[in-house]
């Protein structure tokens, strides 16, 4: 399988982007997504996550990201948090709550806690084809296999 860039959750390979061979939507790099061998296990959880349509991606490895405390990925865990432990706090907007909670309201505790795990971007790894990572892909990615199109800002 050839291909430009990696995304690797836990090491294993769950993506790769292969670059369209003209970029002329500078500063947005395009490419297609390939799927990669463990794809099939998180294929629900990637679904979920592209579905929750975060308005605003974390790329903690980016010199100008913020905190992630102040991300909207830390929002979006804090409100799966509400389900999974009902005493935790509500804090992100009513609103972006249903939105994002809908799929997961019936969930059990179990799938909602692996889910917020899956969401760590900790986890996760985007690198180039010599292993080194690329900064401006948010962490988890928003993989949209319906397109099959992935598109990231330098």
């Amino acid at each position: 399988m050839n291909g430009d860039l990696d995304i690797l959750l836990d090491g294993e390979l769950i993506v790769r982007i292969v670059l369209d061979p003209i970029q002329d939507s500078f500063p947005w790099y395009m490419g297609a997504l390939v799927e990669g061998p463990a794809l099939a296990r998180h294929r629900a959880f990637v679904d979920a996550y592209c579905e929750a349509d975060l308005e605003f991606d974390y790329c903690p490895h980016h010199p100008d990201e913020g905190s992630f405390e102040e991300s909207e990925l830390a929002r979006y865990i804090a409100a799966l948090s509400s389900l999974a432990d009902p005493s935790a706090p509500r804090t992100a907007e009513s609103e972006l709550c249903e939105h994002w909670l809908a799929p997961w309201v019936d969930a059990d505790v179990a799938a909602i806690s692996t889910y917020i795990a899956f969401l760590d971007w900790r986890r996760w790894r985007a690198v180039d084809c010599d292993g080194q990572i690329v900064v401006a892909i948010p962490l988890p990615p928003a993989l949209d296999f319906k397109s099959g199109r992935f598109g990231f800002h330098m």
